[in-house]
């Protein structure tokens, strides 16, 4: 179990400075796709098994209050990588983003400056423009190394229409070793490959990356992965979990859920479909979290792992037959709260649980700090909130309020209270006692409504008008 702590600790470690450590550490993030919060086992889900992930946060520090800023991967990952909410950039969908606005500032670029070796590797959603998607991650999004392509199912799409094929990093790589007939051919059914599955691929690939990596500059490593993100086709022997030992659905409510809310998911109705749907889930997962440990353990072969703070989280969650619904795009917890996990074992606190709210545009100004970054580059994105005296000494971040946002709606949390407006919508809930959102208690509460209404009012003077889908 966790220590609960959000205090001042005797014996922690001090910065140097406001917020520096005394020596660069290396840093790695380890981005996943869909990951939900009740499906990791520090949670205490008793359904599945995540001891790579668990260790993680046993060596680290869990922040139980987590939001990300968009509900799907696009608007997610170009959110965090600006620093910029999705309303900035009339992003609030995938496919709604043509490009980044030519000449946006990125973090990469700050970590650059500040003297750091910057590498990419995996899936990517980020839209820097250009033909050339790869040399554009280098020239403008402020990466030193990159080897990306899409995610499984735009692969798949790809292949079968003859597209892209030998220009794609992975699809190349499978065609090399005499493997693409059996990817094309098992394109949603379960997979017989296993390193050369996708994300195996990119596991091995990074830790090659490590092995190999011997520059005298400290390294900023963001490493992405597609899973757990359907369809669960990870290898047979990672299906152990049975339909009949899953949580099922949540869905009695006591409101009727506005339609625009929920446009982007998917109804899926009877209590074996969902837990069907659940179990493959957690076979992704299973995977997953092998890889994550492979990870570590590169690390720690290559001597990086006492100076390298982890960051392991997840660009949103995922409807898992909550509300009788799948797919993402919709505001209840179950979406916006994504798992973070940050680790530097050699530094920081450990075990311990933060239930601050916290945004994952806040990972901008913690890690330009971690990496000693100029004041020009620390003050390029104001609304982003160091994590540091959190992660050195377990006490309060500066912090009240946490947003997201889907197109027409968006949501702002105090870490208990959860307030969903929208035109058609004011909805709020008690995220403690009622994690999955199924009752709306804002009529007994016009109080907290109208505290609540009012900081969304405030967050959208101090950020900006709210830009229409496809400005850019």
């Amino acid at each position: 179990m966790f220590i609960m702590s959000v205090i001042a600790l005797s014996g922690s470690y001090l910065l140097n400075g406001q917020n520096q450590p005394d020596t660069k550490p290396n840093i790695v993030f380890i981005e996943v796709d869909d990951l939900m919060f009740e499906f990791k086992g520090f949670y205490d889900s008793e359904f599945i098994k995540t001891p790579n992930i668990d260790k993680l946060a046993q060596e680290g520090v869990f922040f139980k209050n987590a939001s990300c800023q968009g509900m799907m991967c696009g608007p997610s990952r170009n959110s965090l990588m600006t620093g910029m909410y999705p309303h900035n950039l009339g992003f609030y969908y995938n496919g709604q983003l043509r490009k980044l606005p030519e000449g946006v500032w990125t973090f990469p670029q700050g970590l650059q400056r500040a003297g750091y070796y910057t590498a990419w590797v995996g899936k990517s959603h980020i839209r820097p423009g250009g033909k050339d998607k790869t040399k554009a991650m280098k020239r403008k999004m402020g990466f030193d190394f990159v080897k990306q392509t899409k995610g499984r199912v735009v692969l798949c799409r790809n292949l079968k229409n003859n597209k892209n094929v030998d220009n794609d990093w992975y699809l190349s790589y499978l065609k090399s070793k005499g493997e693409l007939e059996t990817f094309k051919k098992q394109c949603y059914k379960i997979s017989t490959l296993d390193d050369d599955y996708l994300d195996g691929f990119f596991t091995a690939e990074a830790i090659k990356f490590i092995k190999d990596y011997n520059r005298q500059k400290p390294l900023f490593l963001w490493l992405n992965y597609t899973l757990p993100h359907g369809p669960f086709d990870v290898p047979e022997k990672y299906h152990t979990y049975k339909p009949e030992n899953m949580p099922g659905p949540t869905t009695t409510t006591n409101y009727k859920t506005p339609e625009g809310l929920i446009r982007k998911t998917k109804p899926i109705k009877g209590d074996n479909k969902i837990k069907k749907y659940q179990a493959g889930f957690c076979a992704n997962i299973s995977y997953l979290d092998k890889q994550v440990g492979k990870i570590i353990e590169a690390l720690k072969q290559n001597q990086l792992y006492k100076n390298t703070v982890i960051v392991f989280f997840s660009d949103h969650g995922l409807m898992m037959g909550n509300h009788n619904l799948i797919h993402k795009g919709t505001l209840f917890r179950e979406v916006t709260d994504p798992v973070l996990v940050i680790s530097w074992p050699a530094k920081m606190q450990k075990n311990i649980i933060i239930d601050d709210p916290v945004e994952l545009t806040d990972l901008v100004r913690t890690t330009l700090e971690l990496a000693g970054a100029g004041k020009k580059d620390l003050n390029m994105r104001k609304t982003s909130v160091s994590l540091l005296p959190a992660l050195y000494r377990a006490e309060h971040i500066n912090r009240k309020y946490a947003f997201g946002e889907v197109e027409g709606y968006i949501m702002v949390t105090d870490g208990k209270y959860r307030l969903i407006k929208g035109d058609d919508a004011v909805l709020l809930f008690d995220d403690e006692k009622d994690p999955f959102n199924l009752t709306d208690i804002a009529g007994e509460h016009p109080d907290i409504v109208k505290t609540l209404s009012n900081a969304i009012d405030n967050w959208i003077k101090e950020t900006g008008r709210i830009l229409p889908p496809k400005t850019f």
